[in-house]
This record gives structure tokens, sequence and C-alpha cells, in this order.
């Protein structure tokens, strides 16, 4: 009998000890789900040609984006920027002159190891992705090789795949595509620009740039309305991917339709956040963290040290908490041509960039493209690097399988002590573990709870001196 009581009191504090636990762990999910993650565009397609450039501003200090220590720096500042996935502009599978397949299998797997995520913007403008074979080529290797990762982007359990210049192709050929690659949407694919029915097909939208604009809160507020109205028509859920931008500044790649949008000291940065805010925005994505040839990095540079780093992890703890910004100061009227609703003159599809030369003293060659009206989005210049003559690449080329998650080959680096913040979690992230102190009191408690009765049980089955 006394057995049996031992036994019931057991599974009572078993029973007290696990509740709580599974309170947590539950409660921990659900926030995880409810987080405003905060994004930034990533390039990894420099090298020493690059900083030759008459660039706005350069970073700290020069680096090639094949030079996996590069990445590791950038996942790590990205954290400190506050900043939960980096977002690789993608040309594609193809590994022969094009760092961005390598360099991105090098992004996942430095940022597997620092608790950062990953994701790709497929750039359909780019030199490698012409036609509807290759693009379908390009998916399945995004939804079978890059996805299952365990650092690629997920949120709310689905991985996120961005898109640039998903106009190329008709509504009615990205349907029969979606049937083909995800027909169940296991995956979030937000498209851009300024063609919302393309929400038809994709699960949000964003628009790449926001500079032309001298008031960027409002045109991101009646794009997030524009976003909600295409749902509720649509009776199914859609992302409203809120673009933040610190200025713009793309002179240095000649082109004709080229201008400025200065920083003036960070404000032109918050009020694009204070549109995030009050637009509502599901997630925020800045435009950029080291995008040199459009002036719009964040990442530390000569002309501004740490400032938009810092400045974005101030503005995206706001944005999570919703809390409203400071106004930034007047700003001047748009330009009676810089209507957003103006409807852009159709852009001719763009030729294939020329494969570039391996050859580490060649030039990076500036591809000009066609002038669009103030109102569409501008397009960023897609400028590959060649990788020098005996560089080791990340991978033979691709072969498409399922479910085939292909590492990096190399040794990582040890992780940097340079005690740097944690970055905001996201869903599925690795957080530090700490215990409650609740949690601790109880199993101190549970501890005694089954330390006495089990010894006054010993006691009893002593045989008699």
């Amino acid at each position: 009998m006394r057995i049996q009581r031992t036994t019931v009191r057991l599974l009572i504090i078993a029973t007290i000890i696990l509740t709580p636990l599974l309170a947590l762990r539950a409660s921990t999910a659900v926030h995880a789900q409810a987080e405003r993650p905060v994004l930034a565009f990533y390039y990894a397609w420099f090298d020493a040609n690059t900083w030759a450039l008459p660039l706005p501003d350069q970073p700290r200090s020069p680096y090639v984006s094949a030079d996996p220590i590069a990445i590791e720096n950038h996942v790590l500042l990205a954290q400190q920027a506050g900043i939960d996935a980096l977002v690789l502009d993608w040309y594609g599978p193809q590994v022969e002159n094009n760092q961005t397949e390598t360099n991105f299998r090098i992004l996942l797997e430095k940022a597997a190891i620092h608790g950062l995520k990953a994701s790709l913007t497929v750039d359909i403008a780019g030199p490698f992705i012409n036609t509807l074979d290759d693009l379908t080529n390009a998916l399945l290797v995004v939804r079978d090789q890059h996805a299952p990762h365990a650092a690629f982007l997920r949120i709310e359990g689905k991985p996120v795949v961005f898109f640039w210049r998903q106009d190329l192709f008709s509504v009615d050929t990205w349907k029969l595509l979606r049937q083909q690659i995800d027909p169940e949407h296991t995956m979030l694919w937000i498209a851009e620009g300024i063609h919302p029915e393309a929400l038809q097909v994709f699960d949000g939208l964003y628009l790449y740039s926001v500079a032309w604009s001298n008031d960027p809160a409002a045109v991101l507020t009646r794009w997030g309305n524009e976003v909600r109205q295409w749902a509720q028509t649509l009776t199914s859920r859609r992302y409203w991917v809120a673009t933040v931008m610190p200025g713009y500044n793309d002179l240095a790649t000649g082109r004709t339709d080229a201008f400025v949008q200065d920083r003036a000291e960070g404000d032109y940065y918050r009020a694009t956040w204070a549109g995030a805010i009050q637009s509502n925005a599901d997630w925020v994505v800045i435009t950029s963290f080291n995008e040199w040839l459009e002036g719009t990095a964040i990442e530390p540079s000569q002309n501004y040290g740490d400032t938009f780093i810092n400045l974005t992890r101030e503005l995206g703890q706001q944005y999570r908490q919703m809390q409203p910004l400071p106004p930034p100061p007047t700003a001047t009227p748009d330009e009676p041509t810089a209507t957003p609703e103006t409807t852009p003159e159709p852009t001719a599809t763009p030729e294939p960039l020329p494969t570039a030369t391996p050859e580490p003293t060649a030039t990076m060659a500036l591809t000009p493209t066609a002038t669009l009206p103030p109102t569409a989005t501008p397009i960023r210049l897609p400028t590959p690097t060649p990788r020098p003559p005996g560089a080791p690449t990340a991978a033979p080329q691709l072969i498409v399988t399922t479910g085939n998650n292909e590492a990096v080959p190399g040794a990582s680096l040890e992780t940097p002590s340079a005690g740097l913040s944690q970055r905001y979690t996201v869903e599925g992230a690795a957080a530090p573990k700490r215990m409650s102190p609740t949690i601790f009191a109880m199993f101190i408690l549970a501890a005694g709870l089954i330390a006495v009765p089990l010894y006054r049980w010993w006691r009893t089955q002593k045989p008699p001196k």
C-alpha cells in the first residue's frame, strides 16, 4: 500500500512539473509565429574591381564576396542590427561564372552556425534565367535543395522565396508554374512591383524601392491597403512586405534615369520605417544591406560608420512593438509626374547579360537599363563578378534531385567572440536557453517531494538489527 501511495505521489509530481513546461513550449511557438520579421536584401557578387568604381560610399573594409570570412562577418553584422534574415539576390543554380549560387550555399552554412536565417530573391532579369525551362529548373532547385536547409528562412512554417521581375512572365504562366512546383502552397512566394494582380498567384507583395518618393510613408501605407484589398477580394491571406531604405544614389551606374535621394542624416530612413508601421506591415525588408552601386547599403561604411546598423536595431525594435515613430521633418511634395497610381510604361524584356569572363583583372561592366517612369520601381544593377582563376567553388554543377541538402565544402570558421547582440528570434531560430526561476524552484520542490518518501520507504525495507 505504501508503494502504491508513493507511485501516485510521483505521478502527481510529474504532472506538476510537466504542465508548466508544456505550457511554456506552446506559448513560445505562438510567440514565434507572431513576430514581425525584419529582413534585408543582400548582394554577393563584389570583388576588388568593385571598389575602384566611383561609388557614393564604400564599406569600411573592402572585401571579396566569395570570401567565407566576409560572408560570416556580414551575418554577425546582421545580428548586431537586429536583422532576422539576409535575402540574397540569386541568378539561379548555374555555378560557372555565377557567384550567387556558391555564395548562397556559404551564406546558409554561416547563418546556421550563428543562428541567423537566409533566403533568396529569384532574379529573373539576371543572365542565367532566360526561358521558362530555366525558371522551372531554378525553382525546383530552390524547393528541393535550398529550402530544406535548417537556416533557410521559414515564416509560419513555410520557406520564404522572393522574386524580382516576375512580370516578365504572365500571371497565367505563373499559375501553371505554381501548380507544377508548389501546388499545395507549402512555400511563401513574394512578388515585387506595382502589379498587384500577381497576388492571384503569389502570397505577398513588396516594392524594391520607394526612394523616388519624398513621402515614402504615404506610398507604403497606400500599397499596404492595396494588398489587403486584394486579400479580401481573393478571400485568402496575402502578406504586405514594407520596404525601408536609408536613401538612394545610383549615379555610379551611368543610367540615364539615375538620381539621388539624400539620407538626410537618417531622417529618410526613419520616414520609411514610419511608413512600415503606419501601413501595418506583416514584414519589413531593408533595401539594402550592401547594394553599394545604388547607394542603399546600411553595412558599416567609410562615410557613416555604424550609424545605420545602430539605427536599424533601434527602428526595428519600434516596428516589432508597433510604436509610433517621431514625425520626420516636413517632406518636400513629390513632383507631379511621380504619382504612384500612374500606369508604368511597358518595359522591354532585358536581353540576357553576357557570361562574365573569369579574369581577375577584368573591370566590372555596368549594364545600362531602360529608362523607367518615376512611378516604377528602379531596377538594381545585376552585375555578377567573375571568380578569379583557382578560387575554390562550393559545389559542382547542380543536378535537380529531391531533398538533397548539399553542404559547402571546407572547414567552418570558429564563432568569433565579437560580443555582438543576439538577433531577434524568428520561428525555428535557436534562442538562448535560460531556465525560468519558477521552473527551477519547482524542480527543487519536486526533488524534495520525491526524495523524502523514497528515503522513508528505504528505511522500512532495512532488516531490523
